[in-house]
């Protein structure tokens, strides 16, 4: 149970492994298994830190070549330039949320707590995603029940919020509505209220069977999908592992009417 909940350092141990029955065996190679375990995903996390803090600085070197580029470029360079410059953006953020995950995948992560008032930064939140929106012929709307606030890191509840609108706009139809709505409820097994946030886009939806799926990193629900709105996979599992500091959960439902609906639920201060 302990190792299905994500500590891999579970282990059977000792007296049960030196059992010379069935039941030693299958405590020995649990272990084994364990170990395993916990050797590839710290692996894997360390490959993700390492590489992603080695592809800054050639980075950092392509946007002065293309400044450089810019001044000497004729006309004809301006287009290409250009896109080699989004295409720079697109990688650099690429990379601040590799790393922004691996940090939140260790233990060792504790930012600074403080007082956030969840009305105040929705709003900001929706504010930049109207700007974004209007390209596209969409609508933002906000509704706030009433004010509410958390303790914790502002910077990991605005990616976590971020996330999850521009997300919501990036697969909303031309001319449609991306809907913003906060409400305050009682938690379901405890005394503590709950701040319950809902972003809803009236897209196609995701499949049933890949809800559950959404916030895992890297998984993409349509190959084409994510292509066309530059995703990777990557924002919605950043939003959970940020909610889940905080406390709380997040999840995700097809909307009876259409489009796909996210909820975040975080503790009240």
């Amino acid at each position: 149970q302990r190792l299905a909940a994500g500590d891999l350092s579970a282990r059977v141990g000792q007296p049960v492994a030196r059992r010379r029955d069935e039941v030693g065996d299958l405590a020995r190679d649990f272990d084994a298994m364990a170990e395993r375990l916990e050797q590839l995903v710290s692996a894997q996390r360390r490959l993700l830190r390492d590489v992603s803090h080695e592809l800054r600085s050639p980075l950092a070197r392509l946007e002065v070549a293309l400044e450089l580029a810019r001044r000497h470029g004729g006309d004809s360079a301006v287009e290409p330039l250009d896109r080699i410059g989004r295409e720079s953006r697109r990688l650099d953020e690429l990379i601040g949320r590799l790393l922004s995950l691996e940090r939140m995948s260790s233990r060792g992560l504790e930012p600074e707590r403080a007082r956030v008032d969840l009305g105040r930064l929705l709003g900001e939140v929706v504010a930049d995603a109207r700007f974004e929106a209007e390209t596209g012929g969409r609508t933002v709307s906000l509704t706030v029940e009433r004010p509410a606030a958390v303790r914790g890191s502002p910077e990991l509840l605005r990616s976590a919020l971020e996330n999850v609108v521009r997300n919501a706009v990036s697969h909303a139809p031309a001319g449609t509505s991306v809907d913003v709505a906060m409400a305050v409820a009682a938690a379901p097994t405890a005394d503590r209220e709950m701040a319950l946030i809902t972003v809803r886009d009236r897209g196609p939806g995701v499949p049933e069977a890949e809800l559950d799926r959404l916030f895992e990193p890297f998984h993409r629900v349509s190959e084409a999908r994510d292509r066309q709105s530059g995703g990777v996979g990557l924002g919605l599992a950043i939003t959970r592992r940020a909610v889940e500091w905080h406390g709380g959960t997040v999840g995700a439902m097809n909307h009876p009417d259409g489009g796909l609906e996210v909820t975040l639920r975080l503790p009240l201060a």
